[in-house]
């Protein structure tokens, strides 16, 4: 039986959900070991750590009382939980009940959506990786300094020092990030896009 008249088979049974779709034995003719399984896990596990980081997050703000920090620590906090947002939102969709459309169909609009996600992930961080270093490099000042933020900050070094974290963070975080999303999902795409490229050859 191809992949496509199994998928058409499966339609019409009772439990139409993707994940119980991927788990069915005909489907191992692919050559992702079930690649939206394996996705779906690890957006589960990106979004435990995003809640955990945002915990951290809103610590940090209750905890110091100084305004610039705060300010700063929250415009992150507010990334943080978009991103986890985001990132339910994709898991959603996927482990959401599959149209009628065929397994080709539905694979690609997995794979489109997981990928645009990916990326605007990444062009947002570049947007507040700065805000994130600025803050952390305002906090890290005054708890080594001893000194509140104003006296921290009056000397024109500490500002050009400011700048200089700022320049050489960003660029660390934003391959960083890159990597560990890739770490996370790259293998598991590229089996996915193998399975398309599979039955979209009729394989």
């Amino acid at each position: 039986m191809s992949i496509e008249n199994y998928w058409n088979k499966i339609h019409g049974q009772q439990d139409d959900d993707l994940s119980s779709l991927l788990q069915q034995p005909d489907l191992s003719k692919l050559s992702s070991h079930n690649p939206m399984i394996k996705i779906k896990k690890n957006l589960r596990i990106n979004m435990a750590w995003g809640i955990i980081i945002c915990l951290c997050y809103v610590a940090v703000i209750i905890y110091f009382h100084i305004w610039q920090v705060q300010l700063a620590i929250g415009t992150v906090l507010l990334f943080s939980l978009w991103a986890v947002l985001s990132a339910w939102q994709v898991y959603k969709k996927i482990n959401s009940p599959v149209s009628a459309a065929p397994l080709l169909a539905e694979l690609k609009r997995h794979y489109q959506a997981i990928n645009r996600w990916m990326f605007v992930q990444e062009r947002v961080g570049l947007i507040i990786y700065p805000v994130s270093a600025a803050g952390g490099f305002m906090l890290g000042g005054v708890l080594n300094s001893g000194k509140t933020l104003e006296a921290f900050m009056s000397k024109p070094t500490v500002l050009i020092s400011m700048a200089i974290v700022i320049i050489l963070l960003v660029p660390v975080a934003f391959y960083a990030a890159r990597w560990l999303c890739r770490h996370s999902f790259g293998k598991h795409m590229k089996a996915l896009k193998q399975n398309i490229d599979q039955l979209e050859n009729g394989n």
